[in-house]
């Protein structure tokens, strides 16, 4: 709005200049003349006015060609007049063209002025339009930086949350989530196994990232395996130097594309991914170690108590029955006092294999102590506990123990186990049922082994 304004400005005041002022100076010139010749004196200076005028709103041109006629008609004039009135016209002559002169002089200084001034108009539009720019290139850093803060705030948080998960699938969710902020387009899902994603299978076999920008262009793959798919990318993850898996992002809105720059991103963060991973896994080994036994891969002692003290507190909540057996091989000191140490600790895993494939996955078995087993059953009654134990008992009656001695005839032996069994019912703390399986043990041995006992309370020690 303001530029058409000025634009009709600008053509209303050329007009004014180059055709009104030059038709109204004609006009005063034609009557001017017509009164020359009669008061020459008096006339002749009056046309300085309207050609000063003329002169400044429309320059050198009209204003130049008219003082040089007002001259010539003055000339004209003095040879029609007397001594006094030349004397006269030509000092007014002089005085024009001399008035004249300073008005140019000034005229120019003003126009040199205007110049001037327009430059450092510029300039400071210059300036200032450079100054905004600044200002709105300092916002956007503001804006960015802020952003960025908040994105590091919350890889902060999912780096905690990280340090405090060594769960596998805990972390890939969790890794999933972070991976989303760092690309900030796309979906995502980290792929433990590749047998049905041919995309991952695809980046495995050939070992290299796959990066799709645009699926529409690639013809490596078909259309029913893109779907709706417009753009993937996939990078394998490694775990010293083996593959585990790969982290895979696709989007679905075509304007979305994965590129490069993503791809190099999503490289680094691979391996971080990788290493994170592999503490998880570490840690995992780690754990496994802590909580079982060396020789027969069961669980410790310690663990066997810190777990049956967390389901006797949760017994105790939810009235659910549990059932502890204490396990003692009969006569275990022979097999080694015959066969030797290394014969005992075959004997051990032999026994221990056997006990592992009877008992259920969420029954907690461990070894006790040297030659001594012990079972947590869960949602288990005494009298059901009895049956299960009794056939483990008959089943270790009934099984060849192969020796290794140096013998090209492999020894067998048999042994058998005798057993106590214990059900929750006051007690608070896991050495009272243990205690009490424990005496249930001692009966079976009592009575001449190979057998299993309930705990009655008549058997307190």
């Amino acid at each position: 709005m303001m530029i058409n304004l000025k634009k009709n400005r600008v053509f209303i005041l050329d007009i004014f200049k180059t055709v009104l002022i030059p038709v109204l100076s004609g006009i005063c010139f034609i009557i001017w003349l017509f009164f020359l010749f009669q008061y020459p004196i008096l006339v002749f200076p009056s046309i300085f006015i309207v050609f000063t005028v003329m002169y400044i709103f429309s320059g050198n041109v009209f204003g130049g060609v008219l003082i040089a006629f007002a001259v010539s008609a003055g000339v004209f004039t003095i040879a029609t007049t007397g001594t006094i009135n030349k004397i006269l016209l030509i000092i007014e002559i002089l005085w024009i063209i001399f008035a004249f002169l300073e008005i140019e002089k000034y005229r120019q200084l003003w126009i040199s002025e205007k110049i001037k001034l327009k430059v450092e108009h510029e300039v400071l539009d210059r300036d200032l339009t450079l100054i905004q720019s600044s200002i709105t290139n300092n916002e956007n850093k503001i804006n960015a930086i802020n952003q960025r803060m908040q994105i590091f705030q919350s890889f902060e948080q999912m780096i905690n949350s990280i340090e405090n998960t060594m769960n596998e699938k805990d972390l890939i969710k969790l890794l999933e989530a972070l991976t989303k902020k760092f690309i900030s387009k796309g979906k995502w899902n980290i792929k433990r196994h590749s047998s049905k994603d041919i995309f991952v299978n695809y980046s495995k076999f050939n070992k290299v990232p796959l990066l799709i920008t645009n699926t529409e262009e690639d013809r490596r793959f078909t259309e029913t395996d893109y779907k709706n798919i417009s753009s993937l990318i996939v990078v394998p993850i490694e775990i010293e130097n083996n593959y585990w898996g790969a982290i895979k992002g696709y989007c679905t809105d075509k304007k979305e594309f994965f590129d490069d720059y993503d791809l190099r991103l999503l490289s680094i963060l691979a391996s971080l991914i990788g290493l994170i991973l592999n503490n998880a896994i570490m840690f995992k080994k780690v754990e496994a170690l802590a909580i079982t036994d060396g020789l027969t891969g069961l669980y410790t002692r310690s663990y066997f108590i810190e777990r049956l003290q967390e389901e006797i507190e949760r017994a105790k909540t939810n009235s659910i029955p549990i059932t502890v057996a204490m396990i003692d091989i009969d006569y275990f000191k022979k097999v080694n006092d015959t066969y030797g140490h290394l014969a005992g600790d075959t004997f051990l895993k032999q026994l221990s294999n056997i006990l592992r494939r009877r008992f259920r996955a969420v029954d907690v078995l461990s070894r006790y102590g040297g030659e001594e087993f012990a079972v947590l059953m869960y949602h288990t009654t005494i009298n059901e506990s009895y049956k299960i134990l009794e056939e483990v008992r008959k089943m270790v009656e009934e099984e060849k123990f192969f020796m290794p001695i140096e013998s090209y005839h492999p020894i067998q032996i048999k042994k058998t186990i005798s057993i106590g069994i214990a059900e929750l019912k006051d007690e608070t703390n896991p050495d009272e049922i243990i205690k009490k399986a424990d005496d249930a043990l001692y009966t079976a041995k009592k009575q001449g082994r190979n057998q299993t006992c309930i705990y009655k309370e008549e058997q307190k020690q």
